[in-house]
């Protein structure tokens, strides 16, 4: 596959070839930031070469792996026009995460146009009711991912932005995001466990032989080849194991441990405040605000029956309650379809 391709799926290129690497790893953080500047910005000048200039579209989640992205492509003067998916509360003033804003605000430090799709509550359950036929199933995460797809690559063809539309999609898989190692990571031993784990992640994910292995030709049709998962190479898959996991876990400037360490100091280095590049993220699902809603919309399904009503209020629960609920309901139509 080429640089340009929209995903590469490297456990499947490589086969075998998929292995722990047993060299020295990069130590310095400046060089290790240097490298992976070098390969968003040779990754994103692909792209927009082999599309003929088509205009660009960035999913702006306002975690790190899409803020470095933007900041790469801002200083290769590409300018995506940005995009933020966020479901709002009842009332739609508020949305259940902060996401909106970040997204936003990185947009204008880097120049990049910026448009927020806010759904309500509503729009996400006739969103998750059409995602589902498309996929062919209703595995939570599988369904809360393609909601925000769905409508950011919706809202980019509406603004002319009818070209690849770059996602930081891949980089937790390659650097660990969100999780921790439970060796000391000046060790030896942590980079072995890094790099077993890094190329778990590789296996279990950059492949076809997933749960829906053509996820993406399902969700977006004759579109797909335009979702770009700008760190799902065989080139970032060769970076993540030429690092150091020192670069990965380090102290941010408020003191707290921060993960993907290298990405932030590098979007820093590209002109994004400490506040956006030192910011911990959920999920995209989550972040998102995608589960919120449809919890939202669950809750006030089984409060619109009175007898849910008797003895608590569906509506502020604990959500362990709301779930036992409708598997009571899933339980009772096995029984009636007996």
């Amino acid at each position: 596959m080429a640089a340009h391709d929209p995903v590469e799926y490297v456990a499947d290129l490589l086969g075998c070839g998929v292995a722990v690497s047993d060299g020295a790893p990069i130590v310095d953080l400046d060089d290790a930031s240097d490298l992976l500047i070098q390969l968003i910005e040779r990754r994103l000048t692909a792209v927009h070469t082999a599309n003929n200039g088509l205009p660009l579209g960035l999913l702006l989640s306002g975690g790190i792996d899409s803020i470095l992205v933007a900041a790469c492509a801002a200083r290769l003067g590409l300018r995506p026009t940005a995009v933020t998916v966020m479901a709002m509360k009842p009332g739609g003033g508020t949305p259940y995460q902060s996401g909106d804003e970040r997204g936003a605000a990185a947009a204008a430090a880097l120049g990049l146009a910026h448009s927020a799709v806010r759904l309500t509550p509503d729009d996400v359950l006739v969103s998750a009711r059409d995602c589902i036929p498309r996929l062919g199933l209703t595995e939570l995460w599988e369904v809360t991912s393609a909601i925000p797809v769905l409508a950011a690559i919706d809202r980019l063809d509406a603004n002319g932005a009818n070209g690849p539309a770059l996602s930081g999609a891949g980089a937790d898989a390659l650097f660990l995001g969100g999780g921790v190692l439970t060796s000391d990571p000046q060790t030896d031993e942590a980079v072995e466990e890094y790099r077993d784990q890094v190329l778990h992640n590789v296996r279990r994910f950059f492949t076809r032989a997933r749960l829906i292995p053509d996820y993406y030709e399902r969700l977006l049709g004759s579109r797909w080849h335009r979702f770009v998962q700008v760190f799902q190479t065989i080139s970032f898959w060769q970076y993540a194991q030429l690092i150091h996991p020192t670069l990965l876990w380090r102290a941010g400037p408020d003191g707290r441990t921060y993960d993907k360490y290298v990405l932030r100091y590098s979007a820093h280095r590209l002109g994004v405040s400490e506040k956006l590049a030192f910011t911990a993220k959920e999920p995209l699902q989550v972040s998102s605000g995608m589960v919120a809603a449809l919890m939202y919309c669950a809750r006030r399904e089984l409060s619109g029956r009175a007898a849910n009503r008797t003895y608590a209020d569906p509506m502020v629960e604990p959500d362990e309650h709301t779930a036992v609920r409708w598997y009571l309901e899933q339980v009772s139509r096995e029984r009636d379809n007996e």
